[in-house]
């Protein structure tokens, strides 16, 4: 596509005339205003050619769940705004949300309990990082710990901020023997059971 030049191209000037009554506009912004399609804009180079020609400059960024991934554009020659480094702390998403909004209706959750009542992915909020996140953001706090079937703990995670259960130790080798005879008589009763359904 050959972009005009911004003296000659009725596209550009409106677009130069939306950035001059308005600054910090995204792409769609501009496409909505200046009424150009958003793939001439963005994609055919419309912006590009107005950077490169120093008209425009990038003077913000547009935060969305994801980061700081839209740029918005003013008037002017000027050095673009790098864009900003995304922290845990700015982090948001409608799944955060939701595990939030359990821990406060439901009470203490691990992250596989709140997979379940949310209905999100398990795998989703461990991957995410999202109990973590939501720890730095004081939005959540581990409360209590449990230790699962294999061993490991896992933590326990109540809605707002309080200070963090202190985490136990390993398993010592004669808890984790107690555990094995523990299990080995569980299974050796429920053995005993069903011997006794089949005899009867």
């Amino acid at each position: 596509m050959n972009v005009p030049k911004a003296t000659d191209s009725p596209a550009i000037q409106r677009i130069l005339g939306v950035l001059s009554r308005k600054a910090g506009m995204s792409a769609s912004d501009l496409s909505r205003e200046a009424f150009v399609g958003i793939t001439t804009l963005a994609c055919g180079g419309y912006l590009k050619a107005l950077r490169a020609k120093r008209l425009v400059h990038v003077s913000g960024w547009r935060k969305t769940p994801k980061g700081f991934v839209t740029p918005l554009f003013s008037l002017g020659d000027r050095p673009d705004l790098p864009r900003p480094k995304f922290q845990d702390a700015d982090r948001d998403s409608v799944g955060m949300g939701l595990i939030v909004s359990a821990l406060e209706r439901l009470g203490g959750l691990t992250y596989l309990e709140a997979a379940h009542a949310t209905g999100l992915s398990s795998n989703t909020i461990k991957n995410a990082r999202y109990m973590d996140i939501l720890v730095k953001q004081k939005r959540v706090h581990v409360t209590a710990w449990r230790r699962n079937r294999a061993g490991p703990m896992i933590a326990v995670y109540a809605a707002g901020y309080k200070a963090a259960a202190e985490k136990p130790g390993p398993l010592s080798a004669a808890e984790k023997s107690r555990r094995f005879r523990e299990r080995e008589r569980a299974l050796c009763a429920d053995r005993g059971v069903v011997a006794q359904l089949l005899r009867g």
